[in-house]
């Protein structure tokens, strides 16, 4: 069972590694862009959720676009990471990122209002 200092590690490395791939080689439908948020590898290190932020149109054609392409991301991500094994990964839209989003937004009619 790898330590919780490793998986963080692991998880930034995902991280760092998954966004240049998705930048280089993986095509969206026009008129989007997809940004990795967060990485969240499993206790055992098998599995990795790789949560994106999609902007866009239609998100949900994008990341049916990532999840078509998951093989071919995790065979790139097999050989650019020295580590066996590679964690199996899965895209999922990031529900965080939406909630900051109206979070921000909200603040921000406050502070016009003069209320804050």
């Amino acid at each position: 069972m790898p330590s919780i200092l490793r998986i963080e590690k692991l998880n930034i490395l995902l991280k760092e590694e998954l966004s240049k791939i998705l930048d280089r080689e993986i095509e969206l439908p026009e008129d989007h862009l997809a940004t990795i948020t967060r990485v969240s590898v499993s206790p055992d290190a098998h599995y990795a959720a790789v949560f994106v932020s999609i902007l866009g149109p239609h998100p949900k054609t994008a990341l049916g676009n990532l999840s078509k392409n998951v093989y071919n991301v995790q065979q790139t991500l097999n050989r650019k990471v020295r580590m066996r094994p590679v964690p199996k990964i899965h895209f999922e839209i990031d529900e965080e990122e939406k909630r900051r989003e109206s979070v921000e937004k909200s603040l921000a009619d406050l502070k016009k209002k003069g209320e804050i």
